[in-house]
């Protein structure tokens, strides 16, 4: 028997309208699977430290100097992280008669005997 997980989380890339167009997309079809959106974090791009050094370094030539601009001005795109949680069914009833838990199934209480409908 297949069991589905319980928690999926899935990353949406792009700027935050980008993002969240195509997370609204996405939690649509995993509605119908039974998932629906428990918490949602943007975090925006960064670039690492790394990638200014090199394009400090590169300031003495023109096209270095171009990108270090480029990167000062232009942010990089973010990540949407956003977990599902599945929305398990009932499994259990409460009795009206007796006020026992059954089996959601249970078409007759194990205790009472009272009849459901």
């Amino acid at each position: 028997m297949f069991r589905q997980k319980k928690h999926i989380i899935e990353e949406y890339l792009g700027s935050e309208a980008q993002a969240r167009k195509t997370y609204l997309k996405d939690a649509e079809k995993k509605a119908k699977k039974g998932y629906y959106p428990e918490s949602e974090n943007y975090a925006q791009g960064k670039y690492g430290f790394g990638s200014f050094i090199i394009a400090f370094l590169l300031c003495f030539i023109l096209i270095g100097f171009i990108i270090f601009i480029y990167m000062l001005i232009v942010k990089p795109k973010g990540i949407l992280t956003v977990t599902y949680k599945l929305k398990e069914l009932a499994q259990e009833k409460l009795c009206p008669k007796c006020a026992e838990t059954v089996k959601s199934a249970a078409t007759v209480c194990r205790f009472c005997s009272y009849e459901f409908d």
